[in-house]
């Protein structure tokens, strides 16, 4: 276990500004052109709700991905994300929303590690034939994810997903402070691991 670092939360309110900065670019971001090729197609995984049931962000990430899929941009498509409580995991669940759309089993590739963002990328390295990735997560969880993916060497494509959390004006603006807030803690903390974060 790591030892709690006291300048955390200094360096954690340093990069505030910046991060909400970010987040809100990230958020303004739109879905480049289906004709924009690439090696993979990552869904990012969602909390379930209870019974294994995919919320509507899950749900309408899955779906997106499976469209975009469906345009011929890329070979395969990597669902995220592990069993937080019992058993069907986030990518399973998203797995089988592909195929209810369509996707060909064979096509997709489940990650079913990670608990969170950092670890969706971490663990699907070696999921995907090459770097360059479609990114299909909400507008307010784009601007950290394209961060972490290039950390990890993905050359990331934005897909922003109009979520029904997205559309709900208080879940929108709660949920975009508090990807601030993460972005913000991240970079703090990766820069008291290995000096300034990407890009700070």
């Amino acid at each position: 276990m790591r030892r709690w670092d006291p300048e955390l939360i200094f360096r954690f309110a340093g990069y505030l500004p910046a991060s909400l900065d970010e987040v809100r670019r990230g958020a303004a971001l739109v879905s480049p052109s289906p004709s924009e090729t690439a090696d993979a197609i990552v869904v990012l995984g969602c909390r379930l709700l209870p019974g294994g049931v995919p919320s509507g962000s899950l749900r309408a990430r899955a779906e997106a991905g499976a469209a975009l899929f469906a345009t011929g941009v890329a070979p395969v498509i990597v669902t995220t994300g592990a069993s937080h409580e019992q058993p069907p995991g986030e990518a399973v669940v998203a797995a089988q929303i592909l195929r209810d759309n369509g996707v060909p089993a064979d096509a997709i590739r489940m990650e079913e590690k990670s608990r969170n963002t950092e670890g969706n990328f971490a663990f699907s390295r070696g999921l995907c034939p090459g770097p360059r990735v479609y990114v299909v997560t909400e507008p307010f969880h784009m601007a950290r994810s394209l961060r972490i993916a290039k950390v990890y060497g993905f050359e990331p494509i934005p897909f922003p997903v109009m979520s029904p959390a997205w559309r709900r004006p208080w879940d929108r603006t709660r949920l975009t402070a508090r990807d601030v807030v993460s972005l913000a803690w991240w970079l703090g903390d990766r820069a008291g691991r290995a000096g300034p974060g990407p890009g700070g």
